[in-house]
């Protein structure tokens, strides 16, 4: 009898077994069983400006490297979420079990012609701590080189940041939240070329490898040194930020 019970007992713990890692599975391939995903609108900027001070900030790699703060880093923050938040491309994601914001897709709109792009406010990038403006020189050096690398674009959808928790992640929901929402062929009916990512962490460099994007820059590690012959460095598998692409003219 001993026998017949450890053998039923061990055909439920399989089953109890199989079961978990299906349902993980199932969570892992559809993150929305979790997570809702909700467009952001203004009235959602506080808590995207708290989750990326407060967290973004402290895990993105290259704003760890470079030693952002939440201080020395809030305007430039302020000024990415609300230039993101002027346009309908935006969501914020929410763990359904405890109702807390635990991350954000922010996009924008970038034209060619500059004087059609939107800005929130004027940024005074002479008072930035010197990492903020390493990577601003970086940023700009991509954003004006883009038109180089793509002569044929007028007008290309732009990610600006994506940001999953680290407590969050590895359950699929920076590739859910990759097109979440945008519909190509009314996007190219509505005159936009592309889509434009400068990838600043490994992970994001990967997924965008493995999703229709080409590779069509990087940064140099000569621009990751500071004023005092100090090189910047990284803290995880990151090197460099990479400038990818997708054509939404095929």
């Amino acid at each position: 009898s001993v026998t017949i019970f450890s053998t039923m007992l061990a055909r439920s713990l399989k089953r109890i077994g199989e079961s978990g890692v299906r349902g993980f599975a199932s969570s892992s391939r559809d993150p929305s069983v979790k997570y809702d995903f909700i467009p952001a609108e203004e009235k959602d900027k506080g808590q995207i400006m708290d989750v990326a001070l407060n967290h973004f900030l402290y895990t993105e790699p290259h704003s760890v490297a470079l030693g952002i703060t939440k201080d020395t880093g809030k305007e430039l923050i302020d000024w990415i979420v609300s230039k993101s938040l002027h346009y309908p491309f935006c969501y914020t994601i929410v763990h359904k079990e405890t109702g807390k914001t635990i991350g954000f897709r922010l996009m924008s709109v970038s034209h060619r012609d500059h004087s059609k792009d939107f800005s929130p406010f004027e940024l005074d990038e002479a008072k930035f701590d010197e990492g903020i403006q390493i990577l601003g020189t970086i940023l700009e050096g991509m954003k004006h080189d883009i038109w180089k690398l793509q002569p044929e674009a007028n007008k290309i959808l732009r990610r600006e940041i994506t940001f999953v928790h680290k407590d969050h992640q590895r359950q699929g929901i920076a590739k859910h939240l990759l097109h979440l929402g945008l519909d190509f062929e009314k996007l190219r009916l509505a005159g936009y070329d592309g889509i434009q990512s400068e990838a600043s962490s490994f992970a994001n460099q990967t997924l965008l490898s493995k999703n229709g994007y080409t590779l069509l820059m990087e940064s140099q590690r000569k621009e990751y040194t500071r004023s005092d012959g100090r090189p910047v460095v990284f803290h995880d598998s990151t090197s460099s930020m990479q400038l990818f692409y997708r054509n939404l003219r095929k």
